[in-house]
C-alpha cells in the first residue's frame, strides 16, 4: 500500500508522490499505477474517499479535473464505472455540492448500470447546476426562431460546447440580469410595461439627474473654444461648474477625455480621493494605494481576483447580498459563506 499519495493535476497528467519518488501516468491509461499498489480492501477506503474528495473539490471550484475524477471512480481501469462507484462517491462528498436532480439520478438508477465518460461528463454538468430548473427561455426562443425547423445540432459538432466551455462561467449566475430580467425583457417587447428595479438605476425609472455633474462633464468633454475658454460661458455654467470643469481639464491633460489614463487613474483625482478618505477615517491614504475602477463591479472583481488564490478560499458576503459578490466569487472558483447581519447585532468594535 502506499505510504502517502499527494496528486495534483498539471498539464493534462496526474503526478503521483511515494516518498521521495515521482511517477506520472497518462490520463488515457486510467489509474493502473494507483491501483496496482493497493489492495482489494484499500481500494474502498478512506485514502480513496479522500482523494475523490479532493479531486470534487478541485473540479467544484475550478469546473477541472472532470476526467481525473473518472479515474478515481474507475478502480478496474475498465474505462467504464457504475451508477454504484458513483453511489460511493455520493457518500464522500458534501450533499450540497450535487444537485438534488443529478443525486436522485443516481439513487435510482440500476446499480449495475454501466457509464463511459462522456455519459459521466453529461452527469457532472447536472450535478453541479445551481438550479436544474433555470434556463435562458428568451434566448432560446430566439434561437429557435433564429434556425427555424433545422435540427439543433449537437454539441459534439461545436469546439466550445457546454462539456469543454470554462464549468465556473456555466455555473455562474447574476441574478441582476439573470432570468427574471430577461422575462421582463419578453413582456416588454411585447407591449407590457415594466418597472425595473433589479439594479439600482434611478434615472430609467424617471429620477431627473444631478445637474452638477452633468455640467461639468459637459464642458470637460466640448473643445476648450466652445466650452471654458469661450466668452459666453459664464452666461451659459454656472462659476462653480466652470472653476471645477476647468480643474478636471488640467488634471486630464491635452489628450482630452478620449485618451487612456495610468492603470490606476489620474493622479489627481486620485489625490482627490486620498484626502477624502484622510479627513473622513483620520486615517492617511496614499495616492499611490487608489485605484479607480469603472463603477463597483469593476472594482469588486479587482479585488476578488487578487484575493482568491486557490480552490480552497473563501469568501464571507452578508445576506441579502450585492449578486455580483456570489457570481465572481463562483467564477474564480472559490466559496461563498453566507452571514445574516442579525448574527452581529451583539458584536462590538473597539479600536485597538
Amino acid at each position: 500500500m502506499l505510504r502517502s499519495i499527494n496528486f495534483a493535476q498539471s498539464a493534462g497528467r496526474l503526478m503521483l508522490k511515494e516518498g521521495r519518488r515521482f511517477v506520472s501516468t497518462d490520463p488515457k491509461r486510467g489509474t493502473e499505477f494507483i491501483f496496482s499498489r493497493l489492495t482489494d480492501a484499500t481500494k474502498a477506503s478512506p485514502l480513496i474517499a479522500k482523494l475523490q474528495q479532493e479531486c470534487w473539490d478541485g473540479y467544484v471550484a475550478t469546473g477541472r479535473g472532470c476526467h481525473t475524477l473518472f479515474q478515481l471512480l474507475d478502480t478496474d481501469s475498465s474505462g467504464v464505472i457504475s451508477w454504484q462507484e458513483i453511489r460511493f462517491f455520493l457518500e464522500n462528498v458534501r450533499e450540497s455540492d450535487i444537485n438534488p436532480t443529478a443525486r436522485k439520478e443516481v439513487l435510482e438508477s440500476a446499480a449495475e448500470g454501466v457509464i463511459t465518460f462522456p455519459k459521466f461528463q453529461q452527469w457532472l454538468i447536472k450535478a453541479t447546476k445551481v438550479d436544474q430548473g433555470l434556463k435562458n427561455t428568451f434566448a432560446m426562443e430566439n434561437y429557435q426562431a433564429s434556425i427555424g425547423n433545422a435540427p439543433k445540432p449537437a454539441d459534439s459538432e461545436h469546439s466550445w460546447n457546454k462539456h469543454t466551455m470554462s464549468q465556473n462561467l456555466r455555473r455562474m449566475q447574476y441574478a441582476v440580469r439573470g432570468e427574471v430580467v430577461i422575462r421582463a425583457d419578453a413582456l416588454a417587447a411585447e407591449g407590457k410595461k415594466i418597472i425595473y428595479t433589479n439594479i439600482g438605476n434611478p434615472h430609467a425609472v424617471g429620477q431627473k439627474p444631478i445637474t452638477y455633474y452633468r455640467q461639468v462633464l459637459a464642458l470637460c468633454d466640448l473643445p476648450a473654444e466652445f466650452g471654458v475658454e469661450n466668452s459666453q460661458i459664464a452666461s451659459a455654467f454656472p462659476a462653480d461648474v466652470v472653476e471645477r470643469a476647468i480643474e478636471m481639464r488640467q488634471a486630464i491633460g491635452p489628450a482630452g477625455t478620449g485618451a487612456y489614463t495610468n492603470s490606476q487613474g489620474i493622479m489627481d483625482f486620485r489625490k482627490d480621493v486620498a484626502n477624502f478618505i484622510t479627513i473622513r477615517d483620520e486615517h492617511v491614504a496614499l495616492p499611490s494605494n487608489i485605484f479607480l475602477a469603472n463603477g463597483a463591479s469593476a472594482a469588486i472583481e479587482n479585488v476578488l481576483t487578487g484575493l482568491i488564490g486557490n480552490n480552497r478560499d473563501a469568501i464571507m458576503i452578508p445576506i441579502p447580498q450585492y449578486p455580483i459578490y456570489s457570481a465572481i466569487i463562483s467564477r474564480l472558483g472559490a466559496r461563498q459563506v453566507g452571514y445574516y447581519l442579525g448574527m452581529f447585532l451583539h458584536v462590538t468594535a473597539a479600536r485597538a
